[in-house]
């Protein structure tokens, strides 16, 4: 009904084009089969399982999932400690989300080192 194909058990093994994207040839893990697909481009998507134990042994507020929870200036339970990008509990998983997380977090750590610091 979507339109969206599904493709279970395949992994992209090579993405051809000259300027652009073109095509992805993909690997059937079940079948040992490659075929090429014809795309206008290819979106990456890498893991879906943080990496957040050194944060969760430190003392840092996780979820359900692992991920690191944050407030809106992207600082944890912790005061002065900062995360940003997929390892947050943020529901989308971006590039631009994660610079948009990494800006916000950087301000607030140094707003914050100017007020340990006398002027």
């Amino acid at each position: 009904e979507s339109g969206i194909e599904i493709l279970w058990n395949t992994e992209v093994k090579k993405i051809s084009g000259d300027t652009k994207v073109k095509s992805v040839t993909l690997f059937n893990n079940e079948t040992g089969g490659e075929t090429e697909l014809a795309v206008d481009g290819v979106f990456i998507c890498v893991g879906e399982s943080p990496n957040s134990e050194i944060a969760r042994a430190s003392g840092i507020n996780v979820d359900e999932q692992g991920y690191i929870i944050v407030g809106s200036n992207q600082e944890t339970n912790i005061v002065g400690v900062f995360a940003a990008g997929d390892v947050t509990a943020c529901p989308v998983k971006q590039i631009g989300t994660a610079i948009g997380q990494a800006i916000i977090a950087a301000n607030g750590a140094y707003k914050y080192v100017r007020r340990l610091s006398p002027a």
